[in-house]
């Protein structure tokens, strides 16, 4: 009994060729019966692109997200009307036991890692996510209902021409106003200027001189003179009435 299943486990792969009842059936968005077949001697399928870009699902779901290129050499299964694609035979063959199970394997994977949604051109699962939309420009406003947005630049020169640009020039109303009332007092103004004597010819005056230098000069000898003091006391001014008021004269002479 082991090696009947293994036989018939080994049969889709040297069965290339299907009915055209079978491929009508599996092409069918509601039929649940996945079916074997090979892109090259089915033509029907052969402008059909592989789901998930060409990735192994069985990998994605029992790999932890692990993403590798289908094998096309083991055929592709068809299954609800779309293509897959697996990394062996031994995938393949899981694949075919429930698909369901690994379609819904892939989903639970893009949702913990959101970048395999575009990854696995997994936007009509997930049309939050809308990348794919916003690099191609292919109308995200209308998904989210924003705006496009694009880019935009302008350039101005590096030196605008200074004779253009007027210093004195006003937009202001009540500016304007209030120069035109300044001009127009001006004409009741007079000037009135006198010229004097004293200001006459009277002019600031600015010098420059340089002043003398000071000169110090030390020798080892030291000389000095001292004159004699001459010095005057008057006596007798106690009042005394024997004593006669008169005039001292001292020369102290302290060399």
């Amino acid at each position: 009994p082991e090696e009947e299943e293994e036989k018939e486990e080994e049969a889709p792969a040297e069965s290339k060729g299907v009915s055209g009842t079978e491929l009508a059936e599996a092409l069918n968005t509601e039929s649940e019966q996945p079916l074997h077949v090979f892109r090259n001697d089915n033509p029907e399928i052969i402008s059909m692109n592989v789901e998930f870009s060409g990735f192994c699902p069985v990998t994605v779901t029992e790999r932890d997200a692990l993403l590798l290129p289908a094998d096309p050499t083991n055929g592709n299964v068809l299954f609800k009307g779309k293509l897959y694609g697996f990394v062996s035979m031994e995938a393949l063959l899981n694949f075919l036991k429930d698909p369901a199970r690994y379609l819904e394997g892939v989903l639970n994977q893009a949702r913990k890692a959101p970048e395999l949604i575009n990854l696995l051109s997994l936007e009509q699962h997930f049309p939050h996510n809308v990348l794919r939309k916003f690099l191609a420009n292919l109308g995200a406003e209308q998904t989210l209902g924003m705006g496009q947005m694009a880019e935009a630049e302008c350039q101005t020169p590096t030196h605008f021409v200074e004779k253009h640009i007027d210093p004195k020039y006003d937009f202001n109303e009540w500016s304007l106003r209030r120069k035109a009332i300044q001009l127009a007092n001006l004409h009741t103004k007079v000037t009135h200027s006198a010229q004097t004597v004293h200001s006459h010819f009277r002019r600031e005056n600015e010098t420059q001189v340089y002043l003398p230098k000071q000169g110090v000069t030390q020798t080892a000898t030291e000389r000095g003179t001292r004159p004699v003091q001459h010095l005057r006391y008057v006596s007798g001014l106690r009042g005394h009435p024997d004593q006669e008021m008169a005039v001292v004269q001292v020369d102290l002479d302290l060399q």
